[in-house]
């Protein structure tokens, strides 16, 4: 017999259905609901369309004065030890001690010098009166002879009538006379040239005992430095195992040092550094935006003024080379003091690029039409730039919906890139991939693989 189901069976199933039915829609609701919650929390960022600027960030920057006058130590011999130094970032006044030196050593050499300059005086004294003496008696001897040579002569004339025999005793012993007298003299007049020699060796070396006196007193005066114009103190540096440091009290230095410097706060500049790879982006007459690490606010406008055409090694870390440059700064500003640091921002080149305009009005306008012509780029954080497969691509939101997208790009710098081809002015892009899961949802990991963000 065949089991016919009753209306109300029927009923059950009927409802059973629906309910099912309902269950699957509200779920399928539920799920859309949290897709597009999902994709509406996806950070995204519109797409920008203007002036590109692609600028080098230069840290670690000093401001200097460009014109200083520096007091440096003392050429003197042997090193130098500071023993006071007038506090840096005062102003110091005309005749304020700006810095003293240990004096001991070059007191003890003056007085040396001093008396090897008596001892010398005392030599010459003493040669002097030696040579006196002898050349009285060397005088004495000459009018001796002198008398003998007369009484000769005397005896010679009165043996005029006398036999010839006697006559020539008398004019041997005349001519003997002669002889000795004119040997006095010329005993005399030899000694008085060795007495002038040996005076004029006794004078040299007075006079170079004298020099090194003289010297000795210079260095002694040079230890202790005094102000001879106003200005503000800085101290210099002095290389300290493997980098420079200012100088301070108690350090030993060598003459020729820098050690202090009184800037003209007119003029300042900042001396920074850039890395060997990326020197090559630079060039003299940039523009340079400067700020000061100490105060967020105002910022300076400059120009390179000089880059290195050596490399050096970087302080502190080896094999990494760097090239000096110097920053011009156009303001005058109190607030600008030798020593601080300063971090600058090169403009390193501007799309589309800023005609030069030259000073005639023609030249002017013409420039200006240029520029108001010139297609404007569009560009979009790097963090929205993804690479897949050797594809750069982006996840542009259509709808609320992220739409992937291959995209062609330009230059970048350090936060953004352009984007030559793939964009519309309009877009707006993800800044995070949407294919993969943010957080794993009860215990379970995401199963999609996402692509790598692109190298910046």
């Amino acid at each position: 017999m065949t089991h016919v189901p009753s209306a109300n069976s029927r009923r059950k199933w009927w409802i059973a259905g629906l309910c099912a039915v309902a269950v699957l829609a509200a779920a399928f609701i539920a799920s859309q609901q949290m897709l597009d919650e999902a994709a509406s929390s996806i950070p995204s960022y519109p797409v920008q369309q203007g002036e590109f600027v692609i600028s080098l960030q230069l840290k670690g920057g000093e401001l200097e004065a460009v014109e200083a006058e520096n007091i440096v130590a003392p050429r003197v011999r042997g090193q130098l030890k500071i023993v006071e130094l007038f506090p840096e970032g005062e102003q110091v006044a005309v005749g304020d001690l700006l810095v003293q030196f240990e004096q001991t050593d070059f007191q003890k050499r003056v007085m040396d010098a001093e008396q090897q300059v008596e001892s010398a005086r005392a030599d010459m004294e003493k040669t002097r009166a030696t040579q006196q003496a002898e050349i009285v008696k060397l005088e004495a001897d000459v009018q001796n002879q002198e008398a003998n040579l007369r009484l000769a002569e005397l005896q010679v004339e009165r043996m005029v009538f006398e036999a010839t025999v006697q006559k020539e005793e008398a004019q041997i012993e005349a001519h003997k006379a002669k002889l000795n007298y004119q040997q006095a003299v010329e005993k005399l007049a030899s000694q008085q040239v060795v007495n002038n020699a040996e005076v004029r060796k006794r004078q040299l070396e007075i006079e170079r005992n004298e020099r090194e006196l003289d010297k000795a007193r210079k260095e002694l005066a040079s230890t202790t430095i005094k102000a001879e114009k106003p200005g503000l103190v800085v101290y210099g540096k002095v290389w300290k195992g493997e980098r420079p440091e200012k100088v301070r009290v108690g350090d030993e230095i060598w003459g020729g040092v820098n050690v202090i410097s009184l800037p003209d706060l007119s003029q300042m500049q900042v001396k920074t550094y850039v890395n060997e790879v990326e020197v090559d982006k630079l060039d003299t007459g940039q523009v340079a935006l400067i700020k000061l690490d100490a105060l967020p606010e105002p910022t300076f406008h400059g120009r390179i003024k000089s880059i290195a055409s050596l490399g050096r090694e970087k302080e502190g870390e080896k094999n990494v080379k760097v090239f000096d440059l110097v920053l011009a700064i156009e303001e005058e500003d109190a607030r600008l003091k030798p020593g601080m640091t300063a971090t600058a921002e090169i403009m390193v080149e501007t799309i589309p690029p800023k005609p030069a305009a030259k000073p005639d009005s023609v030249q002017a306008e013409a420039s200006a039409e240029v520029a108001a012509a010139a297609p404007l780029p569009l560009y979009i954080p790097l963090d929205a730039v993804f690479e897949k497969d050797g594809r750069a691509l982006v996840y542009c939101l259509v709808d609320g919906q992220p739409e992937e997208r291959a995209v062609t790009l330009g230059k970048k710098n350090e936060d953004f890139v352009i984007v030559e081809h793939g964009l519309a002015p309009d877009d707006r892009v993800a800044l995070r991939d949407p294919t993969q899961a943010a957080d794993p949802i009860g215990g379970m990991d995401a199963t999609s693989e996402a692509p790598a963000p692109a190298m910046r």
